[in-house]
């Protein structure tokens, strides 16, 4: 039924991620990301940008509070909340500020939170100096299987598993428009926030980011490289908290109806020209 899902097509338009030390994390985001701070509560702030946006919540570091998707179309809304619904999935109020009333949310077995809804703010994006639009979101989990089922569930279209030589399921990456994942898992021992990823336009904004990132000395954790699933260049940076962001380009599009690969659990396959992230 999945094939059916309303949420085809639909993009992350923002996450909350939590954190014990909420200024120092915020002057991350605002003299790295180049973003602007705005308070929305006690305990809560929003970072946005031209294409890249943020919650900031006071909670446990290294936190993701939620992904948020945005949908076109309030109605479209509507209907995935009924297709969602009719799958037997839970559906609860949406807890972020950025949406409309129609938004709504759901929790995947891990606890994970994702919400569906049309942005609020409709007014011409900014231009950002560099580029940079947000784009996936990605967590760890030892019930890898179970989220995965999850999200095909929620409409999500799997693009590509990895597996061990005993055909043991170690990641995987699913989209929710023609760009290779907005959502991936990996395993690991316990629940938790891997990564999130900004979209460049080429090549040459990976060098601007480094060097931007080199201005600043903040030295990179990983990369530059290119990614076995997505074939995408990337580097990751680490946050004031330790939360690793990724930069990416020239990430692979893939048709609705394609059919998912795949691959190796391997260095090689996390990373086509070297060094690698193993998460397990």
């Amino acid at each position: 039924m999945t094939d059916f899902s309303p949420l085809w097509p639909a993009r992350l338009h923002h996450l909350k991620i939590t954190s014990d030390q909420p200024p120092v994390l915020l002057d991350f985001y605002q003299r790295v990301l180049e973003q602007e701070v705005r308070e929305l509560s006690d305990g809560e702030w929003a970072l946005t940008g031209g294409e890249r946006t943020f919650v900031i919540g006071r909670g446990p570091r290294n936190g993701l509070g939620y992904s948020a998707f945005a949908i076109d179309d309030a109605k479209r809304v509507a209907a995935l909340q009924e297709f969602v619904t009719a799958q037997g999935i839970n559906v609860q109020s949406s807890p972020t500020p950025l949406f409309g009333p129609e938004a709504f949310a759901v929790a995947d077995p891990d606890g994970n939170t994702l919400v569906f809804g049309t942005p609020l703010d409709d007014a011409p994006a900014k231009t950002d100096r560099l580029p940079g639009r947000l784009q996936h979101s990605v967590v760890g989990t030892p019930n890898l299987q179970a989220l995965i089922d999850y999200r095909k569930k929620l409409g999500f279209v799997l693009s590509d598993e990895v597996k061990d030589e005993d055909g043991t399921l170690t990641a995987a990456f699913l989209r929710s428009d023609d760009e290779h994942h907005s959502q991936a898992m990996f395993h690991t021992k316990d629940p938790k926030f891997d990564h999130f990823s900004m979209e460049a336009t080429s090549w040459n904004d990976i060098r601007d980011w480094a060097d931007h990132l080199g201005s600043m000395r903040i030295p990179l954790s990983w990369g530059p490289g290119r990614h076995g699933p997505g074939n995408n260049l990337f580097f990751m940076v680490c946050d004031a908290d330790g939360n690793m962001v990724e930069v990416s380009a020239e990430i692979e599009h893939m048709d609705r109806d394609m059919a998912p690969r795949l691959w190796k659990h391997e260095p090689h396959t996390l990373n086509l020209w070297g060094v690698a992230w193993m998460r397990s």
